[in-house]
C-alpha cells in the first residue's frame, strides 16, 4: 500500500514546497490532506485514520503545533519543520523526534524519509506518548522568534539606529558588510552576512549568494540567468550582480516569490 502523508504548515508556499518534494521522491504516496491550523488539524485527526507520516510546522497560525499533540495522539511518524533556532532544535533532538529547518530543501525530505524508512524496518515507530509534550513546550519560546528590528551604524559624527524594515539589500564591499537602505543610502554595518542573515527574519530576506541578502520587498523583477541561476533586479538597483544559484531557485520562486 502506498503511504499516507498528511502536511499541517499555515503557509501555502511551504506547503506547496513540500507537497512537490514529497510527490518528487516518492510518487506512489498519497497525500491524504493539508492543512493550515491547530483546531482543524484537531478535527481532521480525530475523523480519519492517521496517515503514516506528517510533516507538521512548528508554528500553526493558531497556536503552537503541540498543541495538537496534547490533543491527539497520532499513530504517525511525525516530521516537524521549524524556523526556531538551535535551542529549540536541542529539544527535538533531545526526544528523538525528526526535524526540517526552514527554508526547507529536497535533500532534507529525502533524509528524513530514510530515516522512516530505517525506523519501519526494525518496527520502531514513533508514538507521541513517548514523549513529554510538555517539556516540549517549556523548552520552546513562548511566542515566534525574536528577529532584529534595528542596527546601530557607526558614522563619523557619531552613531545612529538603522531600521531593518527600511533596508533594502545587504552586500559584501572588500569583505565589510554594507545594508543599502530604500533611499539608496549606504550604510557600514559591523557584522559579517551569516552574523546578519541569523538575526532577521527568513520570510523577509533572502540570503541570495555568498555575497547579498535581500529584502523580499525590494525585488522588482527575477530573470532567467546562466545555467540554471536566477538575476535577481532590485529597487534601489544594486551596483553589482545579484544572482540566485541553481541549487536555490525553487526555494526561492516557490517560498518567497509566491508567497
Amino acid at each position: 500500500m502506498p503511504l499516507k502523508i498528511l502536511i499541517i504548515e499555515d503557509e501555502l508556499p511551504a506547503q506547496r514546497l513540500v507537497a512537490r518534494f514529497v510527490a518528487d521522491l516518492l510518487p506512489r504516496a498519497q497525500i491524504v490532506n493539508m492543512l493550515g491550523s491547530v483546531k482543524e488539524s484537531v478535527e481532521w485527526l480525530q475523523n480519519h485514520p492517521h496517515p503514516d507520516i506528517i510533516f507538521m510546522d512548528v508554528q500553526l497560525s493558531d497556536g503552537l503545533c503541540f498543541n495538537i499533540l496534547e490533543q491527539i495522539k497520532p499513530d504517525s511518524f511525525i516530521i516537524f519543520t521549524t524556523a526556531y533556532d538551535q535551542y529549540a532544535i536541542r529539544a527535538f533532538k533531545a526526544n528523538t523526534i525528526d526535524y526540517l529547518l526552514k527554508p526547507i530543501k529536497k535533500e532534507q525530505i529525502q533524509a528524513a524519509i530514510e530515516k522512516v524508512n530505517r525506523q519501519s524496518r526494525l518496527h520502531q515507530k514513533l508514538y507521541i506518548q513517548e514523549f513529554d509534550v510538555q517539556k516540549l513546550l517549556e523548552m520552546l519560546p513562548d511566542t515566534k522568534p525574536q528577529y532584529r528590528e534595528r542596527f546601530l551604524v557607526s558614522k563619523p559624527d557619531g552613531w545612529y539606529k538603522l531600521k531593518v524594515n527600511d533596508i533594502a539589500f545587504f552586500f559584501l564591499e572588500n569583505k565589510n558588510t554594507v545594508a543599502v537602505d530604500f533611499k539608496g543610502e549606504h550604510h557600514p554595518i559591523d557584522q559579517t552576512l551569516n552574523q546578519v542573515m541569523e538575526s532577521l527574519d527568513p520570510a523577509s530576506f533572502f540570503r541570495t549568494n555568498r555575497q547579498t541578502i535581500v529584502n523580499i520587498d525590494a525585488i522588482q523583477k527575477v530573470e532567467n540567468w546562466f545555467n540554471g541561476r536566477l538575476l535577481v533586479k532590485t529597487k534601489p538597483a544594486h551596483t553589482g550582480r545579484i544572482t540566485v544559484p541553481r541549487e536555490k531557485a525553487i526555494i526561492f520562486r516557490e517560498l518567497w516569490l509566491n508567497g
